[in-house]
């Protein structure tokens, strides 16, 4: 999760920065603080902060998205919702394979998993192993459980991507996936955007390869992670919605052959 990009995108545009000099910079992992007060209706479950509102955050600069304490944003807070009800994610020490981090959640995800608990990203200074996801320096079967948010859309091959992070889980394995997604059509991608500008007006982000679609399912069962489409509007109430401010959001969980999450 990146900080201060909308600041940048008059550069992106000209072509003066590409994604490694952007990605690289430690300061756009530091989530800026606001002044909000500190009662309110709405409650982050990452870390239990009360607040009336939270702060801005986006290239559009949606309101009400951003914890103002850990920096969690809508999916981080309903990814953390749905490992604590739905899976033994915070009831286990496993093996985790976490790619790009995102700050609001690695120290409490490695203090349940100890040294189970490898952080991954190609940029970023602060990750336990740089590498990409097409090309990932573990053995097969190494991990338990693959946690990866908003990181396949960055990576031209996703295809192979989804392949390693298959051939890295154990058989028993499974993976929690997030990235944009839209059900109602096919997966918008093409190569002709081959631009930071161009990626920028068509998927809405200057480093995106694509829009996901109803078709990512099949997508994942071909790199060997059958996958179930999770919804936030079903998994959470309205009163859940409106109180831990989870915006309309689709997370995928996979599993390997005979996996029980």
């Amino acid at each position: 999760m990146l900080h201060g990009l909308s600041r940048l995108l008059p550069d992106i545009r000209r072509g003066g920065l590409d994604e490694a000099s952007v990605y690289r910079r430690p300061a756009h992992y530091r989530a800026r603080k606001g002044l909000v007060p500190a009662k309110g209706m709405l409650e982050c479950p990452v870390c239990g902060r009360r607040a009336r509102r939270f702060l801005p955050f986006g290239v559009s600069g949606r309101r009400n998205a951003q914890c103002p304490d850990c920096g969690s944003l809508e999916r981080h807070r309903f990814l953390w919702l749905f490992l604590a009800e739905r899976t033994r994610f915070f009831r286990r020490t496993l093996r985790v394979l976490h790619t790009a981090p995102e700050p609001c959640f690695e120290a409490a995800f490695r203090a349940r998993h100890r040294r189970g608990y490898v952080t991954v990203d190609r940029y970023s200074p602060f990750a336990d192993v740089q590498a990409d996801l097409t090309a990932l320096p573990f053995p097969a079967g190494r991990f338990d459980v693959v946690l990866s948010s908003h990181v396949l859309e960055h990576v031209a091959d996703d295809r192979m991507a989804m392949a390693e992070l298959a051939r890295v889980l154990k058989p028993s394995g499974w993976a929690v996936l997030m990235f944009p997604f839209d059900p109602r059509r096919p997966t918008q991608e093409d190569p002709a955007n081959d631009t930071p500008a161009k990626r920028l007006a068509a998927y809405g982000h200057p480093y995106h390869y694509r829009i996901y679609g109803n078709d990512a399912p099949d997508r994942l069962a071909a790199a060997g992670l059958p996958a179930t489409v999770v919804a936030s509007r079903r998994f959470l109430s309205g009163h859940r919605l409106r109180r831990f401010r989870v915006n309309t959001n689709h997370l995928l969980l996979a599993r390997r052959a005979g996996t029980e999450a």
